[in-house]
């Protein structure tokens, strides 16, 4: 739930800085791979400072704007993922995009 309450965050703020042609996308697809499931939320927005992918899983760290968000979500949902023995990982351009790939053991 988190993974998609950002994407439509980052939907959100990038449309309302009124770029031409900007169509917002939250895009989801599953594909069953070889043991395991893989979960991808990907979106058109803002995306993450290449400086702040090494932090955005730590415990309260957050790049929304106070009172927008606990820097919560994403650090339990990590938590999530690792106690179910699968891996999250993260893929960003900033300006372009953001996919986050859920991997699980079936």
């Amino acid at each position: 739930m988190n993974l998609m309450n950002n994407a439509f965050w980052a939907v959100s703020e990038k449309y309302k800085l009124g770029e031409k042609d900007f169509i917002p996308m939250v895009a989801v697809s599953t594909k069953k791979l070889s043991g395991k499931i893989e979960l991808r939320v990907k979106d058109n927005g803002m995306g993450i400072p290449e400086k702040t992918m090494e932090k955005i899983f730590q415990p309260f760290f957050t790049t929304k704007p106070a009172g927008q968000g606990t820097g919560l979500g994403l650090s339990l949902s990590y938590d999530i993922v690792k106690a179910h023995n699968g891996s999250l990982h993260v893929d960003s351009i900033e300006g372009k995009y953001t996919e986050f790939i859920v991997t699980l053991p079936l």
